[in-house]
């Protein structure tokens, strides 16, 4: 007898979360610039790089109309990025979600593309980050996640890192993200002026927009 088919997952997108405020950089963060690159571009494009369709979810759509890619509002403006996750899944048909925040503006698309492989595999695929935190802003989630983040968003948490709790969740091996990004350069998040300009230095001095 054959073995029964496997179950379509569904598609795979990739996922800019574009809208928080970022107010501790002065407001305007998906358009500030690293190497003359704005994040969002930044962003977008890695994720094109790995492979993935893009969708960009923000609380200004109006801003980011002229963008190549497909624009979601976030229903829950203000929220945090577990909301915005959920936007994602409701108002797309995505079956998996490689997740990336606007303002990891040095992740390597290889590593992205690792997260997109776990698609149809598992429920969800994290990174212990260099300070040996989930990194739940650069990860993969599949639908399968969806429940169980409404019910956080319903009793009010809107942390993403819980929802990796509150799932089966599956974490790279550390000597496997090394070898994909050697510098640990996509954990650098840029949140106040300082990491921008951090941001700006290692991609001058290392030309790693033309490089995986």
């Amino acid at each position: 007898m054959s073995p029964p088919p496997a179950t379509d997952p569904g598609p795979l997108r990739g996922v800019v979360l574009a809208g928080g405020p970022g107010s501790r950089l002065g407001g305007g963060k998906p358009w500030r610039t690293v190497a003359g690159r704005r994040l969002i571009d930044l962003a977008g494009t890695a994720l094109e790089r790995a492979g993935l369709p893009v969708l960009v979810v923000t609380v200004d759509v109006a801003a980011c109309a002229g963008l190549p890619w497909e624009i979601i509002a976030d229903r829950w403006p203000g929220q945090g990025p577990l909301a915005a996750l959920v936007t994602a899944f409701l108002d797309s048909d995505a079956g998996g979600v490689v997740l990336l925040a606007v303002d990891l503006p040095l992740v390597r698309p290889a590593l992205l593309a690792r997260l997109a492989a776990a698609h149809g595999l598992c429920q969800a695929l994290a990174i212990q980050g260099p300070r040996g935190w989930p990194e739940p802003l650069l990860a993969y989630y599949s639908r399968g996640c969806l429940p169980a983040a409404q019910r956080l968003l319903d009793s009010g948490e809107g942390r993403p890192r819980m929802l990796l709790g509150a799932v089966r969740t599956s974490f790279l091996a550390p000597a496997e993200v090394a070898r994909l990004d050697p510098e640990g350069l996509s954990f650098l998040n840029v949140n106040y002026p300082e990491d921008l300009e951090r941001a700006n230095q290692a991609a001058l001095a290392g030309g790693l927009f033309d490089t995986p």
